[in-house]
C-alpha cells in the first residue's frame, strides 16, 4: 500500500525465509547460503521468486542482496542496473561496507577486503547459484573464481550509489564511467502525512530536542536509561520506538515517547542531536538536516560501521559500542554534552548540510539511467 500510493505497481514477493537468513541475522548478502548444503532448493526460495517477479521485466535495477537478477537478467536478455547504499568497489580509500569494525587499518587493507569479501561470498554461494543456473534458467556454470561484483565490473554493469559524495567522495581510483555517486534518495512524504498534535506541542514547549531512536535497541535503550541520560544532561528527550505499553510518561515530563511512523524530514530540523544505530537512511537524514550525531551501530556484521567510520572521520558525531548489549546512560550523557558543547562539531555538520542541498540524488539516478535506457 505504501509503494502504490506514489502511483507505481508493487508486485509482492513470498518466499519461505530459512532460518539464519537475512531477516534474521541481518547479514545483507547471506540470503542463500543455508541452501548450499541441500540438494535441492526449497520451493517458494528467494531464487525462485526473485524468477518468478522478473518475468515480464524489460529492465531490471536491483540492489546488491538481490543479486541472482545479474543471472535472470543474463537469461532474459534484458538490461540490468545495480542500485546500491553502500559502495562496492575496489578502493584504498576506505574497506568493504560489511569488513570493517569501524576502525581505519591502512590502504592495503582497504584494498583487499573487496576481493577478499567476494571470492568468500562467492565460494558459499557458488554451488547453489549454479544447481538453480543450470536446472531453473537453463544456462551454464560458473567457474570456481567467477565471483560476483567481480563478474558484474568485468561486463561494465552500471551501478548506482545513493549516498551523498558530500559525505563519502567519490575515490581517485574509481576510473571507470559506469560508477555513479548521485547522492541519497530521499523520500519525502510530508505532502501526504500530518505530525501528530502532541509532538507538535512537545516540540513548541522549549529548546530543540534530543532525539534518540531506539527501535534497534529496544533493550539496550530502555525507559530507565533513558531517564538517567535525561538527568545527566537536562536535556529535552523523543524517545522513538515500537513498543508504546511499556513507556508511561506524562505528558508534562521532558521526555516524549513517539510510536510508529515519523518523517525525518519534518523532525530533524527541529532537533539538537540525534542518537541511532548508524544506517545509511538516518545518517543521511541527520546531515541533510544539520544534525551532529551519536552512533551505537546495532549489529557489527554490516554496514552500520562503515558510515560510523566516516561520521568520526570527518568529525560530525561520535560513535558508542555496546557492551555486552547494554548501552552505559554516563558514556552516552557524556557524548551528548560532548557534542552539544563542541560548536566546530555542529559547523561542520552544517557544512556537509549547505553542500547536500544542491544534490538531486533521485533527478541524477533517473538521468543516468535514461542515458543508459
Amino acid at each position: 500500500e505504501f509503494v502504490e500510493s506514489f502511483g507505481l505497481e508493487c508486485l509482492a514477493m513470498e518466499w519461505e525465509a530459512i532460518e539464519n537468513s537475512i531477516l534474521i541475522n541481518r547479514q545483507p548478502f547471506i540470503t542463500i547460503s543455508q541452501n548450499s548444503a541441500q540438494i535441492k532448493l526449497p520451493q517458494n526460495s528467494l531464487l525462485d521468486e526473485l524468477w518468478r517477479v522478473c518475468q515480464k521485466a524489460e529492465a531490471i535495477i536491483f540492489n546488491p542482496p538481490s543479486y541472482p537478477c545479474y543471472y535472470i537478467a543474463e537469461k532474459l536478455n534484458i538490461p540490468c542496473y545495480v542500485a546500491s547504499p553502500q559502495p562496492h568497489h575496489q578502493t584504498v580509500t576506505f574497506p568493504h561496507p560489511f569488513v570493517t569494525d569501524g576502525k581505519s587499518k591502512g590502504s592495503i587493507y582497504n584494498w583487499l577486503t573487496y576481493s577478499i569479501f567476494d571470492q568468500i561470498f562467492w565460494q558459499y554461494i557458488r554451488q547453489p547459484i549454479n544447481r538453480w543456473r543450470q536446472e531453473k534458467l537453463q544456462l551454464p556454470s560458473l567457474s570456481f573464481w567467477e565471483g560476483v561484483v567481480s563478474s558484474m565490473k568485468r561486463k561494465k554493469l552500471p551501478f548506482l550509489y545513493n549516498y551523498s559524495p558530500a559525505f563519502l567522495p567519490k575515490p581517485k581510483d574509481w576510473k571507470d564511467d559506469n560508477i555513479h555517486v548521485t547522492g541519497y534518495w530521499f523520500l519525502d512524504v510530508t505532502k501526504n502525512w500530518q505530525p501528530p498534535q502532541d509532538l507538535i506541542n512537545f516540540l513548541s514547549a522549549g529548546e530543540p530536542p534530543i532525539y534518540i531512536s531506539n527501535i534497534w535497541h529496544q533493550e539496550a535503550l530502555g525507559k530507565d536509561i533513558i531517564q538517567e541520560v535525561y538527568q545527566l544532561t537536562k536535556q529535552r528527550i523523543i524517545v522513538h520506538g515500537l513498543d508504546k505499553d511499556s513507556w508511561s510518561i506524562e505528558a508534562s515530563e521532558p521526555i516524549f515517547y513517539l510510536p510508529g511512523f515519523i518523517a525525518y524530514e519534518w523532525l530533524f530540523p527541529q532537533i539538537s542531536l540525534a542518537v541511532h544505530h548508524g544506517g545509511c537512511g538516518t545518517t543521511h537524514s541527520c546531515l541533510r538536516a544539520g544534525v551532529p550525531m551519536v552512533v551505537i551501530p546495532y549489529q557489527s556484521d554490516n554496514d552500520q560501521s562503515f558510515w560510523l567510520m566516516q561520521i568520526e572521520k570527518m568529525g560530525l558525531g561520535i560513535a558508542l559500542l555496546p557492551e555486552k548489549e547494554t548501552i552505559s546512560p554516563q558514556k552516552l550523557g557524556s557524548a551528548i554534552q560532548q557534542i552539544i558543547g563542541d560548536c566546530d562539531m555542529q559547523q561542520r555538520v552544517k557544512n556537509i548540510a549547505a553542500k547536500m542541498q544542491f544534490e538531486d540524488g533521485v533527478n541524477q539516478a533517473i538521468e543516468v539511467l535514461n542515458g543508459y535506457f
